[in-house]
């Protein structure tokens, strides 16, 4: 009985297999008929070889870096990673730049009602410096001033 699997990793142009949407078909065999005489093949092997020496990868079998990890992903991978960095950093600074001058807006509001109310005092008391009867004590205590009498006063037209 065979069954039809997708063959992973077959060129497009493969002369194996049938063309369906783009994947390539082909007819296998069911791996349970496979999978017994492999087995007992590799007993057969692993008992034959001396166990003396370090295990070593035999060399026609090359190191392929996993699928995840490949320079695309990681270059894709890192990207996210610098732009998420930035955007929270930018956040973050932009979070306490605002903090910083709000705080800055409260202490300049604060200034200002101290000025406003050093404002009032000095109206007030210019209102009081500049009265009629703060001028007139002012001279009579300070130059020594006095009213003129009645035929001092002399109008010249």
């Amino acid at each position: 009985m065979t069954t039809s699997r997708v063959k992973v990793g077959l060129p497009i142009d493969s002369p194996k297999g049938k063309t369906r949407g783009g994947l390539r078909w082909a007819p296998t065999e069911p791996r349970r008929k496979e999978a017994a005489p492999r087995r007992a093949l590799n007993r057969n092997r692993q008992e034959a070889q001396p166990s003396a020496g370090p295990v070593t990868a035999p060399a026609n079998i090359s190191a392929k870096p996993l699928s995840f990890l490949s320079a695309r992903n990681f270059f894709i991978l890192f990207a996210v990673a610098l732009i998420t960095i930035l955007l929270v950093g930018g956040m973050v600074r932009s979070n306490h730049m605002a903090v910083a001058h709000s705080y800055e807006l409260s202490e300049l509001t604060q200034h200002k009602m101290d000025l406003l109310e050093i404002n009032r005092q000095l109206k007030t008391e210019l209102a009081q410096v500049s009265s009629l009867e703060h001028l007139e004590k002012a001279a009579r205590s300070t130059l020594g001033l006095i009213t003129p009498q009645q035929g001092q006063i002399v109008v010249i037209e």
